[in-house]
C-alpha cells in the first residue's frame, strides 16, 4: 500500500510540475505578445508622426531611418514569440491553437505591413 501511495504521490508531483511549465509558457506568452503589440502601435504612431506635414525632408528621413533601425531591434520580440508559442501550441487544443496561431499571424502582417511601410517612405 505504502507504494502505491508512493507512486501515486510522484506521479501528482509529476503532474503539478507539468502543469507548472505550461503556465510559466502562458505567461511568457501574454507577456510577449502584449510586447510585439505595443511595439507595432509604437513604431506605427512613430512612422504617422514622421511622416507628418511639419517636419522637414532632413529630418523626416533621419527619424525614418532611426525608425527602421529600431524595427530591426525590435525583430527579435517577434522571433521570441514564435519560439514560445510552437511550444505553447504542444499543449493547447485545436481551438486554442488556432487562436494563438490566428493572434500570432495577424501581429506578423501588421508587422510586415510597417516594413513595407516604412520602406516605401524612405
Amino acid at each position: 500500500l505504502n507504494v502505491l501511495w508512493s507512486s501515486a504521490a510522484q506521479d501528482a508531483a509529476a503532474v503539478i510540475q507539468n502543469k507548472e511549465v505550461q503556465l510559466q509558457l502562458v505567461m511568457d506568452y501574454c507577456r510577449q505578445i502584449q510586447a510585439a503589440k505595443t511595439t507595432v502601435e509604437r513604431l506605427t504612431a512613430e512612422l504617422d508622426a514622421a511622416k507628418s506635414p511639419q517636419a522637414s525632408s532632413r529630418k523626416e528621413v533621419e527619424h525614418l531611418c532611426f525608425l527602421q533601425r529600431s524595427m530591426e531591434e525590435n525583430r527579435a520580440v517577434l522571433g521570441e514569440l514564435l519560439m514560445t508559442s510552437t511550444k505553447l501550441c504542444l499543449h493547447l487544443n485545436t481551438s486554442d491553437r488556432e487562436a494563438v496561431l490566428t493572434e500570432q499571424k495577424s501581429l506578423q502582417e501588421k508587422w510586415t505591413s510597417l516594413e513595407r511601410t516604412m520602406e516605401h517612405a524612405l
